[in-house]
Parts: structure tokens; C-alpha cells; sequence
């Protein structure tokens, strides 16, 4: 981020298990989990995830509700 100059507040970390989850909080960042991956959206939301997209569509109103919080 710090290559780009984008800010937490204007990011938000995708990914699709519990260790992305931890990964996104560690770096202070809004998390979003994927539960069409490895590990599943109960885990995803256990480890920290700010919304889990059970679908490529939602995932797009998922970015938008986190981006906006």
C-alpha cells in the first residue's frame, strides 16, 4: 500500500481463508471473505472478516457496504 500510496481506510483485503483474515488484520485493513474457497464462512468470520460474499455477485455489494463503513 505504502508503494501506491493507498491508505487502509481505501483498501479492503479479499480472500478466501482464515489465515487471509488474520493476514488483513494484522495490517489494520477491512476484511472481506470469500466462502467459495478453502476454508469456510463461519472460520472466515471467527478469524476477523468484516463480511464473508458467498458468490462473485455478492461480492461486489460486500466491497461497496465495507468501503462505505
Amino acid at each position: 500500500m505504502t508503494a501506491t500510496g493507498v491508505t487502509p481506510k481505501n483498501a479492503v483485503f479479499v480472500g478466501d481463508t482464515t489465515f487471509d483474515m488474520e493476514m488483513a488484520q494484522a495490517a489494520r485493513l477491512r476484511s472481506i471473505g470469500v466462502a467459495w474457497g478453502y476454508h469456510k464462512a463461519d472460520r472466515l468470520m471467527a478469524a476477523g472478516a468484516h463480511r464473508v460474499a458467498r458468490g462473485v455477485d455478492e461480492l461486489r455489494g460486500c466491497i461497496r457496504s465495507v468501503m462505505s463503513e
